[in-house]
């Protein structure tokens, strides 16, 4: 998506300069017919006017979080903390395969032996690792094509944003101050924003227990969001049920050692196709390189493979869906 002209333009730039990231996930978008019943999936649009009003709100907000915070005592912040040592590892350990990585010198990590003689391994957080880092490999990523994984991925190791009254900046948007204001008849954070925002304008003092109204708020969001992933989930099993014996194309998202996870192509709908039901071997999981590999023959399925996929099963109850290999597609 290229950055829109005019001020948004500006805008866009200056954030880009700073090291702000913006991955352009691409959403799905659920279609429904006169009935209420689901149609399909597609992805979700996002042209220059959705990037023109994105700009403009994003300034706003930190434009309100830095004048309040220099004008009043006690403000509601937006905050995104450094990611988690273990996550960005798991990443690395990924992109590595792809020839990738965050930084230089990878991330870096610990072993020892505790007692009892088991090695454990402990990622230590890297201080080159900045969202700059990030804003770099998705620059890479751009049109490749391996960014859909890698970007999913990288998202997957960043912390979730979350609300606090007490200022640590937000590390995605590479922002010293942020909050949320643009919204208050849709988020009770932006309200209590508004209202601060007021007390300073009429010269009057805000007495609110801002740490449990940014703690409550935060939990809010995850409930919320949770709810709409499960109807999410639930929508896209229901369609898929009039979908069994179907073939889709997918690419594989995870690996673990009950079988890989694949997500097909445009439908943005994820299953599973268990270790115990690839053809022609028998499949172990090599969890150092975090490949699916036969024991006899050495086929190998890694996070990445574009697969053809035939639908199995669908658990209506547990909102899963089980697939059985076709074959392995060719790479682009």
């Amino acid at each position: 998506m290229p950055a829109p002209d005019g001020v948004a333009g500006v805008l866009t730039r200056k954030r880009y300069k700073r090291g702000s990231i913006d991955f352009d996930l691409p959403e799905p978008l659920l279609e429904f017919d006169e009935f209420g019943e689901m149609t399909g999936v597609t992805r979700s649009p996002r042209n220059i006017a959705h990037r023109l009003i994105e700009e403009f709100m994003l300034a706003a907000n930190e434009a309100v979080a830095a004048h309040l915070e220099s004008k009043m005592p006690a403000m509601i912040f937006r905050i995104h903390e450094r990611p988690d040592p273990k996550r960005v590892l798991d990443f690395e350990e990924v992109a590595t395969q792809f020839g990738y990585s965050l930084t230089a010198g990878g991330a870096p990590v610990k072993r020892f032996s505790p007692k009892g003689g088991r090695t454990e391994v402990v990622a230590l957080d890297n201080p080159n690792l900045t969202s700059r880092s990030y804003q770099k490999l998705v620059s890479k990523l751009e049109g490749k094509p391996e960014e859909r994984i890698l970007s999913y991925l990288m998202l997957r190791s960043l912390k979730q944003a979350r609300y606090s009254e007490e200022n640590v900046g937000h590390f995605a948007l590479a922002a010293d101050s942020y909050t949320h204001f643009t919204s208050p008849i849709r988020r009770y954070p932006d309200l209590i924003v508004h209202r601060i925002l007021s007390a300073h304008l009429d010269s009057k003092t805000f007495d609110a227990d801002l740490h449990d109204i940014a703690r409550q708020a935060s939990e809010n969001e995850r409930r919320a969001a949770e709810a709409e992933r499960e109807l999410v989930e639930w929508k896209k099993v229901k369609f898929m049920i009039d979908h069994v014996g179907d073939e889709f194309d997918g690419m594989i998202i995870s690996t673990t050692r009950f079988g890989f996870f694949v997500e097909l192509q445009d439908l943005f709908i994820e299953g599973l196709v268990p270790i115990d039901t690839l053809p022609g071997d028998e499949f172990g999981f090599h969890e150092n390189t975090r490949k699916i590999i036969g024991k006899r023959h050495k086929r190998q399925f890694s996070i990445g493979d574009k697969v053809r996929v035939r639908l199995d099963r669908v658990d209506g109850v547990e909102k899963k869906l089980q697939f059985g290999f076709v074959r392995i597609l060719p790479k682009a």
